[in-house]
């Protein structure tokens, strides 16, 4: 459905800024709640309006604002199935926020965004690149500061890079890479969630599962007991090291894995 669009060409200024400004926030704003309560069709719309006003304002791209707006643009596609939209938007937004220099937390957001898309078009190894990179961004984000400093949010959002990594190794029949991804986020998210947080919970059980399927793969002998089992090294996560510990884990339970992957939802942002 058509959206009517006001005469914006000119708009008056107020506290330094367009009015274009406050009314692309509050579209963004309204159309994130729409899609969270399965409102499809009026975050839509709420999401063209605020691309349509940046269009007529020109500032359509190199923007901030253009940037959240493509992002939502590709979670709403996202959850409406139409993956080459969603993945269009999300790159758009990607390039824009690496040409801003956003901060680590928003790129390594849009990362695990586009890692999801490219997942579901079953295009694995460059889902893993993305994966790898959000991974990168987080863990540099987390190591620099003093862990007190460090957000909840931010550990989770480290949490979930390693279960994205992880997944796509999986799905790349890299089972061990899999299992030392799901093991290293394991003990991140135990240490700096705690225990009963479900991304805990999660990437306790999908790296015992996944260590089960590559000894099976591999035909180590099911006599192994689970306190022996432990992951092959994965050089590409040996550089990180934002929330570890030296203090080996308990034993992982044995318990079937857990499906799907969880990426970060775009959350709009006052910039």
């Amino acid at each position: 459905m058509a959206v009517a669009i006001p005469d914006i060409s000119a708009p008056p200024r107020a506290a330094g800024k367009p009015d274009f400004h406050t009314l692309v926030m509050s579209c963004n704003r309204d159309g994130m709640e729409a899609l969270r309560k399965g409102q499809s069709k009026a975050a839509f719309e709420q999401f063209k309006y605020a691309e349509a006003i940046l269009i007529a304002n020109q500032a359509e791209s190199g923007t901030s604002l253009a940037a959240v707006t493509c992002n939502n643009l590709g979670c709403y596609y996202k959850k409406v199935g139409k993956l080459h939209g969603a993945l269009s938007y999300l790159r758009r937004a990607l390039q824009m926020e690496v040409d801003l220099g956003t901060d680590e937390v928003t790129l390594a957001g849009t990362h695990l965004n586009v890692c999801a898309i490219l997942s579901k078009l079953e295009k694995h190894d460059k889902a893993v690149q993305h994966a790898l990179q959000a991974l990168e961004l987080i863990d540099r984000k987390t190591s620099a500061v003093d862990p007190a400093d460090v957000s909840a949010d931010d550990y989770s959002v480290l949490a979930i890079a390693y279960h994205n990594v992880a997944v796509e190794r999986d799905l790349l029949q890299q089972y061990d890479k899999a299992a030392s991804a799901f093991y290293q986020g394991f003990q991140v998210a135990k240490r700096c969630l705690g225990e009963d947080h479900p991304l805990t919970v999660t990437l306790g059980k999908n790296a015992d599962a996944v260590l089960l399927k590559s000894q099976r793969h591999t035909k180590v002998s099911s006599a192994t007991s689970a306190s022996a089992r432990k992951p092959a090294k994965d050089t590409d996560l040996e550089r990180f090291t934002a929330g570890m510990t030296d203090r080996s884990i308990s034993t992982l339970l044995a318990v079937p894995r857990l499906t799907g992957r969880q990426e970060i939802p775009r959350v709009f942002k006052e910039v």
